[in-house]
């Protein structure tokens, strides 16, 4: 009895997130399309072929869609086993986010800039859970723990990152990716990883 209520639950589960990702494919189909301001729960249900009773089950509006779907591929620039194994601080993990975030673009620009012109509202919360993600980062790497100081110049980069790619990405003729890329290796400092970054007091 209690496997074969096991065995429910589990098929009850795989339906979930089978219908979470019919949901989370037809809004970024939607939004290659049209700016996400313009979409409704109506639009997402009709591409995913969901009624909208199952769409509310699962989300409560559209941006916790996209929050969710944010979720799941923001992972996009969170570093590869290979970036791991050569990273050696900070500054190598924001120069490793960095090409992810426009490789990332490179294959969904149109899904970017869907947000841009959206109003920003879709672009925010991308940006905002990618900037927490970077931070997040560096605090597990501090020797010491984290600082108000340490926490600020996480930002300063995680920030400026991001500015960097969004003006990549509207672009109509962009600069190459590896001279974008370079262009950061020179900006962000080679010790300490974050800009006024300084080990020898605290803030």
């Amino acid at each position: 009895m209690k496997r074969e209520r096991e065995r429910t639950a589990e098929r009850e589960d795989l339906r979930q997130r089978r219908t979470k990702k019919f949901l989370v494919h037809a809004l970024l189909a939607l939004m290659e399309e049209r700016p996400f301001q313009e979409l409704s729960v109506v639009d997402i249900c009709e591409r995913a072929m969901v009624h909208r009773t199952t769409f509310y089950a699962h989300f409560e509006d559209k941006y916790a869609l996209l929050r969710y779907a944010i979720g799941e591929f923001q992972q996009e620039f969170e570093m590869t086993e290979e970036q791991e194994g050569r990273c050696t601080g900070e500054r190598d993990y924001f120069l490793a986010v960095f090409r992810n975030a426009l490789t990332f673009l490179r294959d969904h620009r149109k899904l970017y800039l869907s947000g841009i012109t959206g109003g920003g509202a879709a672009l925010q919360l991308l940006e905002d859970a990618v900037v927490e993600k970077m931070c997040g980062r560096v605090r597990t790497m501090g020797s010491r723990g984290a600082s108000v100081q340490d926490e600020l110049s996480a930002r300063f980069c995680a920030g400026g990152i991001l500015s960097m790619v969004r003006w990549w990405a509207v672009q109509d003729d962009p600069v190459d990716e590896s001279c974008l890329a370079e262009c950061l290796e020179r900006f962000l400092p080679e010790e300490g990883g974050v800009p006024c970054k300084r080990r020898d007091r605290k803030m």
